[in-house]
């Protein structure tokens, strides 16, 4: 009904949709409907201030704008001028804003998305400024190649916020899989131990600092045994600090995992539990399909075990639309794409982080010569 909607309003094929929420069902429900017209989804950090949220709108060509969990009063002045086709609040009406429950024909024809819509998230330019990234609809195969979700029963916890480009990511993983999902909007431990608790979590997937959160509340053998659930607990999104990673490893040493990628690319590396116990600092293993390299400042590839900067290509890093058509200096001609990481990597492909590129450029060490 309400792709339906959408298409009543002009909205078509690439057209782009703005969603600024906090994790909730409403988001669910605009992604799976610009899947159905294939309309471009642009997922806004509710925590921009609206100067930001403007021209965010304007540099990923936004045609419709959906808020929620802010009155759109706040927002005027950010959409005011834009050639926007469609305005709509999540918590009720005001003037130049739709009711998004009143957008909800009583009846539609059905609609059948081919594939997942293209999420447009965001990027560090060369100059540090931020640019819209546009990464492909799902393809017959994954970027990495791996083997494709087997379909089971479980239920997947959302605690990463949906302006980030792994939670999307997640959450198709998640329905493609045949898993329930669980969106929290704000994350504390004490809440989060409670959704696992009551809906039997399966799998979750959470930042660094979301598990230093939950060391800090402790985790006695009460709260361990609400968890015991969990068959997949995956960090990443960021490096770990030793002393986390450490506190992980002792509290779940079954079941940790840990991925390292970036908007560009998608996955890159993964860690399993198995793996961890040979290489404690590493943050995984490259991926079939997965080609990184190690360069320089100059942009001269280092050998292993010598730390730079991590260059990666996959499928979706070929194929996601970079600014600069290309040109940007994040990108090379062979597909490879600057993570804005820095580390080294081992000559069994295992990759070890080190912080930020730029901390290494500042301390000028990243050339060879």
């Amino acid at each position: 009904m309400l792709a339906d909607a959408f298409a009543g309003r002009g909205l078509r094929r690439d057209d782009v949709v703005a969603v600024r929420c906090r994790n909730r069902m409403e988001w669910a429900v605009i992604a799976l409907a610009c899947a159905k017209i294939d309309a471009r989804l642009l997922t806004l950090d509710a925590d921009l201030p609206p100067p930001a949220i403007r021209d965010r709108l304007i540099a990923g060509r936004a045609a419709a704008l959906i808020a929620g969990d802010v009155s759109p009063i706040l927002l005027s002045h950010a959409v005011e001028g834009l050639p926007l086709r469609l305005k709509a609040s999540m918590d009720g009406a005001v003037a130049g804003f739709y009711n998004f429950w009143d957008l909800f024909p009583p009846v539609a024809p059905p609609r059948f998305g081919s594939a997942q819509p293209v999420l447009m998230g965001w990027t560090a330019r060369a100059e540090g400024r931020a640019a819209p990234v546009g990464l492909p609809r799902r393809r017959a195969a994954p970027a990495s190649l791996s083997r494709p979700p087997v379909p089971e029963i479980g239920v997947s916890l959302i605690t990463l916020p949906l302006h980030r480009v792994w939670a999307p990511v997640q959450f198709w993983t998640a329905l493609i899989a045949g898993r329930a999902i669980a969106l929290m909007r704000e994350f504390s431990p004490a809440a989060a131990l409670a959704v696992i608790e009551r809906r039997r979590v399966t799998h979750w997937t959470a930042l660094p600092e979301m598990f230093a959160e939950l060391q800090a509340f402790g985790i006695d053998a009460e709260r361990r045994y609400a968890m015991r659930s969990v068959r997949e607990l995956v960090m990443g999104g960021a490096a770990a600090p030793e002393a986390l990673r450490r506190w992980l490893m002792e509290t779940f040493p079954t079941i940790l995992c840990e991925a390292y990628g970036s908007p560009e690319t998608g996955l890159i590396a993964w860690m399993a539990p198995q793996q961890r116990a040979s290489r404690p600092d590493s943050c995984g293993r490259t991926l079939r399909g997965v080609s990184v390299e190690i360069r320089d400042l100059d942009g001269r590839r280092l050998p292993n075990g010598a730390v730079g900067q991590i260059w990666a290509r996959t499928q979706r890093s070929i194929e996601c639309e970079l600014p600069g058509a290309g040109n940007d200096a994040r990108r090379d001609a062979d597909g490879f794409v600057a993570t804005g990481d820095a580390g080294r990597m081992d000559e069994d492909g295992y990759i070890y982080l080190a912080g930020r590129a730029s901390m290494l450029v500042e301390r000028d060490l990243l050339r060879t010569g």
